[in-house]
């Protein structure tokens, strides 16, 4: 199905009503297909798992800076964009 919302920038109540339009139906699309692109379903043990695999991961990244035992932003940013990119 195609569907094409038009609205009337000079009109603010018009400009509302086609945003929530849009909100539902893009809410109504990730109820039927999906979480969508930036939302990741975890259970319980999986995320468990992950975690473990984080504490094995961490003593061997770099370190933030003047705090020896937090790592940094991008190490974990690098964990996270793997574990991302793999899990289905």
């Amino acid at each position: 199905m195609k569907m094409v919302v038009v609205y009337d920038t000079d009109n603010f109540e018009d400009l509302q009503n086609s945003i929530a339009i849009m909100r539902r139906l893009v809410n109504e699309y990730d109820k039927k297909y999906g979480l969508g692109g930036y939302k990741r379903k975890f259970a319980k043990i999986q995320f468990i798992k992950i975690l473990r695999e984080w504490e094995r991961a961490a003593p061997r990244k770099p370190r933030s800076v003047n705090k020896d035992d937090v790592a940094s932003l991008r190490s974990v940013k690098e964990f996270v964009d793997e574990l991302w990119k793999n899990h289905e």
